[in-house]
């Protein structure tokens, strides 16, 4: 073997480099097929073709790789909260819960897979219902912050009912055999008449 020959099989050559996103669409694929308990970061990075030390360059857990689209709608719902300041209280609240489920009928697909794993996934719905309550507060608390003089009891219990109700359309959308319409519009139409109802109850 000449000089060349053995340098080439010695470096096998740079490391594959990946996306985010192609990262994440592989490890959402796999989810699907295996279970999110089943999959490993190791796996994925296998199936990728990148190294471990690659992956956990842009997801360092597992769950990061699901979390991203919680941010991102987190970060929906707070500019919602700040454009909304001479709205009133039930404006507010509504607004904000459209905010965090804003999706048109182009993002309903990659929606639906993610739905579907974290709802065969006991630890996933567990983190999904403490983050929706953690957002449950940040409402509260900037519409309490707002309008002090309203029971802060009975506006929870508002902001959790309405929030609740969005969840089931979440579902329902996302459990659809077609949509003709985007989430925030689906969800605005299942508010509504739960919001006339309430309404008398923020004043």
């Amino acid at each position: 073997m000449d000089e060349g020959s053995r340098k080439s099989a010695r470096s096998p050559g740079r490391p594959r480099h990946a996306s985010r996103e192609e990262v994440r669409a592989v490890a959402l694929a796999l989810f699907e097929e295996k279970g999110y308990a089943a999959t490993s970061l190791a796996e994925i990075a296998r199936r990728v073709g990148v190294s471990r030390t690659t992956l956990f360059s842009y997801f360092p857990a597992k769950r990061d790789l699901m979390w991203d689209e919680f941010d991102t709608r987190a970060e929906r719902m707070r500019q919602s909260l700040a454009a909304s300041a001479d709205l009133p209280p039930m404006e507010v609240v509504v607004a904000a819960i459209l905010a965090l489920v804003h999706y048109s009928t182009a993002d309903r697909a990659s929606f639906t897979v993610r739905w579907r794993i974290v709802d065969a996934d006991d630890e996933l719905r567990a983190a999904v219902a403490l983050r929706t309550a953690e957002l449950s507060r940040e409402i509260l608390d900037e519409v309490h912050r707002r309008a002090p003089n309203l029971d802060r009891e009975r506006t929870g219990d508002v902001v959790h009912a309405l929030m609740a109700i969005g969840e089931r359309a979440t579902s329902d959308w996302a459990a659809a055999t077609d949509a003709d319409e985007g989430l925030d519009a689906f969800t605005a139409r299942r508010l509504h008449p739960f919001v006339e109802a309430l309404r008398p109850l923020l004043g």
